[in-house]
C-alpha cells in the first residue's frame, strides 16, 4: 500500500519554488523594528549607546579625557623625577667634593711628611738623591699651586706664591739643562 505525499508537489510548482532566490536581504528597516519592538516590550536590556546620536561625541570626549590624563600623568612623572634625580646629583656632587677634600688632605699631610723625612736625610751622604727628592717636592709644589689658581683664579694669595714659584734661572751655579724634574705620585 502506498501513500500519496499530501505535500507533493507538481512539476510546474517544483519548478517555480526552485526559480525562487535562495535568500532575500530583509533591510535595515525590518531590524530596526525589531529592535524597536523589543525594547518597547522591555525584552532588551538598556538601549545600545551605538545608536544615540551623541555617542560619538560622548565617546570622542572620553578617548580625549583619556589622553589628556595620560599625558599629565607623563608630565608630572617627569617632573618629580626630576627633581629627586636633580636632589640625588647634588648629594652625589656634595659628597665627591667632600671626598675630593679628603683626598687633599691626605696627599698634603703625606707630602709634608715625605719633605720632613727629606729634611732629617739632607745631611747623609746621597746629596744627590736629596736633590732629586728636592726637585720633585718643587715640581709637585708647582703643579700643586697650578691647580689651585685654576680652581680660584681670583684669590691673591695663590696667584702670588704661582708668581714666586716661576721657573727662573738657577742661582747656584747649575745649569738649566742640569736639573732632573721628576714628579711623583
Amino acid at each position: 500500500m502506498q501513500h500519496e505525499d499530501p505535500m507533493a508537489l507538481t512539476p510546474q510548482e517544483r519548478a517555480a519554488f526552485d526559480a525562487l532566490p535562495r535568500e532575500a536581504d530583509p533591510g535595515r528597516l525590518l531590524e530596526e523594528r525589531t529592535v524597536q519592538a523589543l525594547w518597547e516590550r522591555g525584552l532588551l536590556g538598556h538601549r545600545a549607546t551605538a545608536r544615540h546620536p551623541l555617542s560619538k561625541l560622548v565617546v570622542a570626549m572620553g578617548i580625549a579625557a583619556s589622553i589628556a590624563l595620560f599625558v599629565s600623568g607623563l608630565a608630572i612623572g617627569q617632573w618629580i623625577g626630576t627633581r629627586s634625580v636633580a636632589a640625588t646629583m647634588a648629594e652625589v656632587n656634595h659628597q665627591t667634593a667632600m671626598q675630593a677634600a679628603a683626598a687633599v688632605q691626605r696627599a698634603g699631610s703625606a707630602y709634608v711628611s715625605a719633605l720632613g723625612v727629606l729634611v732629617q736625610l739632607a745631611d747623609s751622604s746621597d746629596a744627590a738623591s736629596v736633590n732629586q727628592g728636592r726637585e720633585a717636592a718643587l715640581a709637585a709644589l708647582y703643579a700643586a699651586v697650578n691647580e689651585l689658581v685654576v680652581l680660584a683664579p681670583t684669590d691673591p694669595m695663590s696667584v702670588a706664591v704661582r708668581e714666586l714659584l716661576e721657573p727662573r734661572s738657577d742661582t747656584e751655579g747649575v745649569g738649566r739643562s742640569d736639573i732632573r724634574n721628576v714628579v711623583w705620585f
